[in-house]
């Protein structure tokens, strides 16, 4: 879209008569200014522990800082008013983000990063192993009991396995029951 036929006065006057679209639109059209305020401090800063998510919200938090704040009346442009505004509310953050007080705060962040990370791959080995044992689990079935399973376990009701494999619905429910006392069998002996 072209940002240059936009009078960002008459998009402000649109945001304060409330017009969500106008201040999506004033939001786009900045988004490249704030991505890279956003940035510049990220890659000045990184030892600090914050992430470029945290730098990129704070600006976004300072940019609609300044759509709200900004007064025509100054004689400033919002071109300019608006990275100002976002400048100095970084500036404050990465100077937060520096004091001792919050030292144990950023540290913590990047242990909690790595919980996060080593949690993401237990879960993934885990679901690995689950659908191992499943696809196991499912050779040992017979057929129609295998296509009962699948199915039941790709979401699809009662009624709908009943319709598509031209079962009755009590033949359904008897052969899920034996698979769930077979699972549950299975199951509790491996723990």
């Amino acid at each position: 879209m072209d940002y240059k036929n936009i009078n960002d006065y008459e998009v402000l006057y649109m945001i304060r008569e409330n017009s969500e679209d106008a201040r999506d639109l004033i939001f786009e059209k900045y988004s490249p200014i704030i991505k890279s305020l956003a940035s510049k401090y990220y890659l000045n800063n990184k030892d600090l522990g914050a992430d470029y998510e945290d730098y990129h919200q704070e600006a976004l938090i300072a940019f609609n800082r300044a759509v709200v704040t900004y007064d025509e009346c100054r004689g400033t442009l919002f071109y300019t008013y608006a990275p100002a505004v976002i400048n100095r509310h970084l500036v404050t953050f990465v100077r937060n983000l520096k004091m001792k007080k919050h030292h144990i705060l950023n540290k913590s962040l990047r242990s909690n990063q790595v919980l996060n990370n080593f949690q993401e791959d237990t879960d993934i080995f885990i679901n690995k192993l689950l659908e191992k044992e499943l696809v196991n689990f499912m050779n040992t079935l017979d057929f129609e009991c295998s296509n009962i399973f699948e199915l039941r376990y790709n979401g699809f009701s009662y009624r709908e396995i009943s319709i598509l494999l031209d079962v009755p619905i009590t033949t359904i429910q008897s052969r899920i029951n034996k698979i769930r006392r077979t699972l549950r069998r299975k199951f509790i002996k491996t723990i």
